[in-house]
């Protein structure tokens, strides 16, 4: 079991070299991310509705 403990030491050895984003860098990429994948859904969903239209218009024919 000494292995267990090991790891969990060097596991905590690790985080605290981890360099941590502050807070307004945090809030920053967050934004970004969800208006990105607005940005990205939104063009997602109007192709869909366009190869739709296309698609109900071809199968009429």
């Amino acid at each position: 079991m000494t292995w267990i403990r090991e790891y969990l030491e060097n596991v905590a050895a690790e985080m605290e070299k981890v360099n941590w984003p502050s807070r307004d860098e945090l809030i920053s990429s967050t934004l970004i991310t969800i208006v990105a994948t607005l940005i990205i859904s939104g063009f997602i969903f109007l192709a869909d509705q366009v190869i739709q239209s296309t698609l109900e218009i071809l199968y009429r024919v």
